[in-house]
């Protein structure tokens, strides 16, 4: 596992252990929404943020997936 990864599934944890798992499942929804919607902006000729971060990115959607096919 990355750092990346690792930082995200620690900061689920955090979420988790702070407001519940059910508010986790919905940060995750909604980060995996925002980034999947920011790679695609990049893609399309837009904001490139997405572009300059999409392997973070793409890692932390990975995590949050299997984040919410666990939980959710």
């Amino acid at each position: 596992m990355s750092d990346a990864e690792t930082k995200e599934w620690e900061r689920l944890a955090f979420v988790a252990g702070r407001d519940g798992v059910s508010a986790a499942v919905a940060f995750a929804q909604q980060g995996s929404r925002q980034y999947a919607a920011a790679i695609r902006e990049a893609e399309s000729g837009g904001n490139q943020y997405g572009a300059a971060y999409r392997d973070c990115l793409q890692t932390s959607i990975s995590v949050y997936e299997s984040y919410i096919s666990k939980h959710g």
